[in-house]
């Protein structure tokens, strides 16, 4: 299945889990490169590190994307990626529907991955390429920001990856008791204070 067919097959999903609805434009709207080495040059964890840790990064990376740029027809997501056909994390949409059957949130967040997904079914992901560099499975070069990060159509993906979306948007870290409603209201509100 092509990866926009799996994208809106997880955003009905998420509707029908009550946690909003979601859509992307068709026309892609590829991130300018300016933009992007300055959204990976500003990860707080080193490329090295980032393996099991998309919340921390790619969450923020988000953040950034909608906070500083303004970036708003983009849409965090959740689920399964794998590599060559052989999943690096398998986390099906049962995985999240019993995340929020039982408020575990909090607990499960190294069991599934997330990232962006940015008009036209395009990728933005700081956190993948650092376990397939590590295992062998990626040449990388650490010291260029644009080989640290995937930005890519869902369907033209390098190093043989391929995304498999579960559920969208930021609705979700509420509702799997994840983050609080209050925290998430301040943190995509216009309450928070400029940082970027």
């Amino acid at each position: 299945m092509a990866y926009i067919e799996e994208f809106r097959a997880a955003a009905s999903r998420t509707a029908k889990w009550g946690l909003g609805s979601y859509a992307l434009p068709e026309a892609d709207g590829p991130l300018d490169l300016a933009i992007l080495n300055e959204l990976e040059a500003s990860s707080h964890i080193p490329f090295g590190e980032r393996a099991g840790k998309a919340m921390a990064v790619n969450f923020g990376m988000f953040h950034m994307l909608v906070k500083k740029y303004g970036v708003t027809d983009c849409v965090i997501t959740m689920g399964s990626v794998s590599v060559g056909g052989r999943m690096l994390v398998d986390a099906p949409p049962a995985r999240f529907k019993a995340m929020l059957a039982d408020q575990s949130g909090e607990e499960c967040l190294g069991s599934y991955h997330l990232w962006t997904t940015l008009p036209g079914g395009v990728i933005l992901d700081h956190v993948i390429l650092s376990p397939l560099h590590r295992e062998g499975l990626a040449d990388i070069n650490p010291m260029i920001p644009s080989e640290r990060v995937v930005c890519a159509p869902g369907d033209g993906l390098p190093h043989g990856l391929a995304y498999h979306p579960a559920v969208v948007g930021e609705e979700f870290f509420v509702a799997s008791g994840t983050i609080d409603r209050e925290a998430m209201n301040y943190l995509m509100g216009g309450r928070f204070p400029k940082q970027y």
